[in-house]
């Protein structure tokens, strides 16, 4: 098993740039810091144990009931919950996606195979991995995937919880104009990276009432804390700056794509706030020299030290990110 590791670690690094998390290039909107800051001033009071009021506005933003959603601090904190509410025996994960699948399947004791995604195919997930799941009693997919940023084919998810228990992270799903799985399987969203609130902690989960009651019962009372709630509730009334952010995204994307293109990587297709590309070793530890993070991937299964995810930000920022590698590469 290869080290869990995280992009933002910027501790003890002097990080001017960090392109390592993939949180919103436009950063947390006034509107969501204000609810949580205002939320603070009631910081003696206990929150809704419930959350009534969080679960019914996700429930309106997602078009569902809100017995339908559960909330948790963060995304990671649910992928552990629904490990814990399956307890499955044996699992099936792609490789390479999001180490915290792994985590949680190992923390129940749940025997993993792996389904290995191909370069030469993109790192795209292809249409044999349901005939991977007969027997597994539950599959993580991640949706768009991370670090490879390319979206599932819809039918294939759908033909996968024909087979098992599968759950599909969609946490970068609102920056795409790919489909939601929710009705079909359970989905895993975040306000993490979309609204860029990695530092408050608030996910939730998407799924049938009966699912979604076992899952609950796994996560502690006051698992939200108020601010957090607060925020939540102003990020789903923000749909101008999700939609904002979203157009920025896809034309950096672009932009970042074709000039590292130039410097000489290679690129693969993303749908994401992030790239995925393959160059020399060594190429993340001389931006930190120059005071820029990336994420090196060689701790993902299936990758090596060649890879690199790289996160969309800002023009601004992107140009220094291409006039640095220029100027090591060049």
């Amino acid at each position: 098993m290869k080290k869990f590791e995280h992009g933002g670690n910027i501790r003890g690094k002097n990080v001017l740039y960090d392109f390592s998390v993939n949180t919103n290039p436009l950063g947390t909107d006034k509107r969501i810091v204000d609810a949580a800051a205002a939320a603070t001033k009631n910081c003696g009071a206990y929150p809704d144990a419930d959350y009534t009021d969080l679960r019914e506005a996700l429930a309106r933003y997602e078009g569902v009931n809100a017995e339908n959603i559960a909330v948790s601090n963060g995304a990671s904190e649910m992928i552990f919950a629904v490990a814990r509410a399956v307890m499955p025996k044996k699992a099936v994960l792609a490789s390479p996606t999001f180490s915290e699948y792994e985590r949680a399947l190992t923390s129940v004791g749940c025997d993993i195979s792996y389904y290995a995604l191909k370069e030469e195919n993109d790192f795209r997930t292809e249409r044999d991995i349901p005939d991977m799941l007969d027997g597994a009693d539950m599959a993580f997919m991640c949706n768009p995937n991370n670090p490879t940023g390319t979206l599932c084919d819809y039918d294939i998810i759908r033909e996968a919880a024909k087979r098992t228990v599968c759950v599909a992270d969609e946490c970068f799903m609102d920056f795409t104009d790919g489909v939601s799985a929710r009705g079909i399987t359970p989905v895993i969203k975040a306000f993490t990276k979309t609204h860029a609130l990695a530092g408050l902690r608030i996910g939730y989960l998407i799924a049938d009432a009966e699912f979604t009651e076992r899952v609950r019962a796994q996560l502690p009372a006051w698992n939200v804390n108020a601010a957090a709630e607060a925020a939540a509730i102003a990020a789903v009334e923000c749909g101008d700056y999700l939609k904002n952010s979203a157009g920025v995204i896809k034309a950096e994307r672009e932009y970042l794509k074709n000039e590292l293109m130039k410097i000489g990587f290679k690129v693969f297709p993303s749908d994401a706030n992030f790239i995925l590309v393959k160059g020399a070793e060594g190429v993340s530890d001389k931006l930190l020299k120059r005071g820029i993070l990336v994420r090196s991937c060689g701790n993902f299964r299936g990758l090596d030290s060649r890879f690199y995810r790289v996160a969309v930000k800002t023009r601004a920022e992107n140009e220094i990110l291409v006039r640095e590698l220029g100027e090591i590469y060049g």
